[in-house]
């Protein structure tokens, strides 16, 4: 989405040579302590937090899908789809916001007059956001929300089961493998018009991508370097769009509704028209980012450089 960007994970450092049930324990302790910092700011309504915790909820789910093959069964499915419950609470806060900022910057083109008659349009999405954070702050407060964060906690600060432990950098490409190849079959199912669902599709799995491989950032080099900023990029422009088209249905909902005045009816109608040329704009930028990501193969060069750069510890290993 577009508005404040997402924090980096800063101080999350994994080596190969880590046992990768003790990683997958630290990934959710790091995620689960960012969470815990900015809970009570974004409890309070600041938007930066929200957006933080939302990003702190996502990075967790990201680390259960990462690290599924290690995890317990049981475990993961139940947290996952805790998680998915907490996430779509804090996402309706955060959706507002990021609604608020696109409606705010198409707005300013508009003449003075249009611009006036948003005034209603502004009320009822301020209304809907303490709604929506009201919402929010009942769900962290719920037993079921208590008793996920409990079990992640509990999780991270366990003991790894006894035996042999695989190591992280024997496993990264394996674990990172099956998100590659969901991204690349969402992306080449892309036709010259493919619909907001399709390249939403996309994003969403390029995002849980990006996320996977932050996650081992530190066990590639170059090549996983490269691979990240062009993630990030793609992303960029797959949410320009996705944020246009969240903001023609909630004006055609606004519009819809009874009491709605004549002016400002107008003024909606001339923000749809507005960000439906920007939808048009952005999916053609963002078929030809995708067909460019797609045609330099980096995923490829970032999977095999995982892999090599394992290669020097098993060799010293059977030293």
């Amino acid at each position: 989405m577009t508005g404040l960007r997402a924090p980096q994970p800063t101080g999350l450092v994994l080596s190969p040579d880590d046992s990768a049930a003790v990683a997958a324990r630290a990934v959710v302790r790091f995620h689960l302590r960012a969470f815990a910092r900015v809970e009570p700011t974004a409890r309070a309504g600041e938007v930066e937090p929200v957006h933080q915790l939302r990003v702190a909820t996502r990075r967790l789910r990201a680390a259960l899908r990462l690290f599924a093959p290690l995890l317990p069964a049981q475990f993961a499915s139940a947290t996952h789809r805790d998680l998915a419950w907490l996430a779509a609470a804090i996402g309706a806060v955060r959706d507002l916001d990021v609604l608020n900022e696109t409606m705010r910057r198409r707005a300013a083109r508009l003449d003075p007059e249009l611009r006036r008659a948003l005034g209603p349009l502004g009320v009822t999405l301020h209304e809907e956001r303490q709604r929506a954070l009201a919402q929010l702050g009942s769900t962290l407060d719920a037993r079921r929300a208590r008793r996920l964060l409990g079990r992640l906690a509990s999780f991270a600060d366990s003991r790894t089961p006894g035996g042999r432990r695989a190591r992280l950098g024997d496993v990264a490409r394996d674990l990172i493998r099956p998100q590659v190849r969901a991204v690349t079959r969402a992306g080449r199912r892309l036709g010259p018009e493919a619909e907001a669902s399709e390249l939403h599709r996309v994003r969403v799995r390029v995002k849980r991508l990006r996320y996977a491989l932050e996650t081992l950032r530190s066990l590639g080099d170059r090549s996983v370097r490269e691979l990240l900023a062009r993630l990030e990029r793609l992303q960029d422009v797959l949410g320009k769009g996705q944020d246009a088209t969240t903001a023609i249905a909630w004006l055609r909902t606004y519009a819809a509704t009874p009491g709605v005045s004549p002016d400002s009816l107008l003024a909606a109608g001339a923000l749809i028209q507005m960000l439906a040329a920007r939808t048009r704009k952005q999916r053609r930028r963002a078929l030809k980012a995708w067909r460019r990501f797609d045609r330099e193969r980096r995923l490829q060069a970032a999977l095999h450089e995982l892999e090599s750069n394992a290669a020097p510890s098993r060799e010293a290993r059977r030293a």
